[in-house]
């Protein structure tokens, strides 16, 4: 006998083909969103596995876009900077080619110095770039322009007592010529028939030796055999000791001059131990008398150290002694021949050279320039000898030392920090009245670099992250050595005839300045210097667009891969669409014939 099961509500053969059809409408709903929208499914879940590659892949998306974005603002900044350090190189060079090429004159010294402010106007004004409204050459500090205008820097700031670089350069000349002679600090004096030509007697310590006016390259030299040079004091280099032996954290400036006769700065900070390859270091020493020893050291065989400045409390400071000056006897034993010559070679402090030299002439010469006038007698000879070198060395003095003077202070200037004890170097006295460097900050100069000066690489100060773990530097000081070059060339000549109160820059001592600071500019243009700076921001840019390139590649490759997962073939979704419709469609007919059967429609 056939048994009809019963289809009616409720039933378990109702519900399973109910449920049957609910899941065949999901289905067409989910294959129909598919087709509208073009993705998988809505929801990470709906993913199934693929959710995990999903996940990853759009996190990955996202940090791309966030490194893309540095990229493009770092691109910019890069950019910039590149733009500036090429206008500071092509500023110098132009200031080095119209030295070298205009007629060293009155009128050509005030046309290269009116150049010179020129330039270091547009040095300046490229220093204080700016990207995005930060400043990008003041280190850590974005928010202010990181150094002063020219204005400032070589007239300085009045209303707060703050010298400039024109107020430091004369004071510069004025110790390095020596008052009353304005002999470069060297005394000659003559009895009888015999000049003595010594090194500052009047410098006990040696301090003022160390770092002003002239000192004897070698002995005087004179040919013939009427004039014979004897050496009465050997020159000995002064030596610095320090009160008390320097803490670890605390820094000093310490200058020293090297063999051969140029000065070096070195600004220290005590650390222990001192880390392997440390510039800026200086050991932990137990005594005063060891870490004394290690100062000394810093100048090298046969250097001294000049000068000592600190900012430390208590108060570190340096005593110098011990030196004595070089001085030579100039006998006149005979008339000389004409044509005879007495020859003083001299070093000056920023490591270069000059020479005096005289030759003898019979009357009636009147002794010009170069040239010395033979005498009735021995006597009146050695005396013509002794007024001719007198004017002589006051030429030389006011000529290359002068020229000296200005380079030096200008280099002192830009080496000026605002970290506490490594301001500007400024000139003060002994207790013999002797010119010497103060050893305490005074506070009373200019700080042309108004940015973060903390130590450490310029570049680092600045860092763009570029990728999961890459970062890149691109950061920037103006007071980078090579700045500081370029920038100490171009203010010592356009500071030149400021600081001359009398306006007269001699076609000599012009000649001599032009000399020194073409070779200034022209250090600051030698690597390691301006062309290693650029060549660090192209290097940077290299780097930022071969990380642009490799981030497209790496989002393409991760856009391929969600392709995979997320999406969805239109051409299956279509396939299998149709499938669920077909399968629906037969489902609600069966379902509708079942619902209408009875047992008269059976029989």
């Amino acid at each position: 006998m056939t048994t009809i099961s019963s289809f009616a509500a409720g039933s378990y053969v109702t519900n399973r083909n109910t449920q049957g059809i609910l899941n065949l409408k999901s289905q067409l709903d989910t294959l129909s969103t598919q087709l509208s929208t073009g993705r998988t499914a809505e929801t990470y879940g709906g993913l199934g596995s693929g959710r995990v590659t999903s996940l990853g892949a759009h996190a990955t998306l996202s940090a791309l876009d966030g490194y893309d974005a540095a990229i493009d603002s770092a691109k910019t900044r890069v950019a910039l900077a590149s733009a500036s350090v090429s206008q500071v190189i092509k500023l110098s060079t132009t200031l080095t080619t119209g030295l070298s090429n205009n007629i060293l004159g009155a009128a050509s010294a005030t046309t290269n110095a009116q150049l010179a402010r020129t330039s270091l106007d547009g040095a300046l004004d490229a220093l204080n770039q700016q990207s995005a409204g930060q400043y990008l050459f003041g280190g850590r500090i974005t928010d202010a322009p990181p150094v002063l205008s020219s204005d400032v820097i070589l007239k300085g700031d009045p209303a707060n007592g703050l010298a400039g670089l024109t107020t430091l350069v004369q004071e510069q000349k004025a110790a390095d010529l020596g008052a009353p002679d304005k002999t470069g600090r060297l005394k000659l004096t003559a009895t009888g028939t015999t000049l003595t030509l010594s090194e500052d007697p009047a410098d006990t310590t040696g301090e003022s030796r160390a770092n002003f006016g002239f000192r004897f390259a070698k002995a005087p030299v004179a040919t013939g055999t009427a004039i014979s040079v004897t050496p009465t004091s050997t020159a000995a280099p002064t030596q610095a000791t320090l009160n008390r032996a320097p803490q670890v954290g605390e820094s000093f400036r310490v200058v020293v001059n090297l063999a051969d006769g140029s000065q070096k700065t070195l600004d220290l900070t005590v650390r222990d131990p001192v880390p392997a390859g440390s510039t800026d270091s200086f050991g932990l020493f137990g005594s005063a008398a060891a870490a004394s020893t290690a100062l000394q050291a810093l100048a090298g065989p046969n250097g001294e150290v000049a000068s000592f400045q600190s900012a430390a409390t208590p108060a570190l400071t340096a005593s110098f002694g011990g030196g004595s000056p070089g001085a030579y006897g100039i006998a006149v034993t005979a008339q000389p021949n004409p044509g005879d010559t007495v020859t003083v070679s001299l070093k000056l402090h920023d490591g270069t050279t000059t020479t005096v030299s005289l030759t003898a002439k019979a009357p009636p010469a009147t002794g010009t320039p170069g040239e010395f006038v033979i005498g009735a007698d021995a006597t009146a000879t050695a005396q013509n000898l002794n007024t001719s070198l007198n004017t002589a060395l006051q030429n030389a003095a006011a000529g290359p030392l002068s020229a000296s003077s200005t380079t030096r202070a200008a280099k002192d200037f830009f080496a000026g920090s605002p970290v506490a004890g490594f301001e500007p170097r400024r000139i003060t006295t002994d207790g013999a009245g002797n010119p010497v460097y103060g050893q305490s900050p005074q506070n009373k100069t200019v700080i042309w670099y108004q940015g973060e000066d903390s130590g450490g690489a310029a570049r680092d100060t600045a860092s763009v992250r570029i990728g999961a773990n890459r970062d890149l530097s691109v950061g920037g000081r103006a007071n980078e050595p090579a700045f500081q070059e370029a920038l100490a060339g171009m203010a010592a000549l356009a500071v030149e005839i400021l600081a001359d109160p009398a306006g007269a820059v001699t076609n000599d001592r012009f000649q001599a300045l032009a000399s020194r600071t073409s070779q200034i500019l022209t250090n600051a243009k030698t690597s390691p210097g301006l062309p290693e700076i650029a060549s660090d921001y192209s290097l940077a840019s290299a780097t930022l667009t071969s990380a642009a390139d490799t981030n497209r590649t790496t989002r393409a490759t991760l856009q391929d891969s969600l392709e995979g997962v997320e999406s969805a073939s239109m051409e299956d979704v279509a396939a299998k669409l149709l499938a669920v419709q077909n399968r629906l469609q037969a489902s609600y007919q069966v379902t509708s014939m079942i619902s209408k059967l009875s047992l008269v429609n059976y029989l």
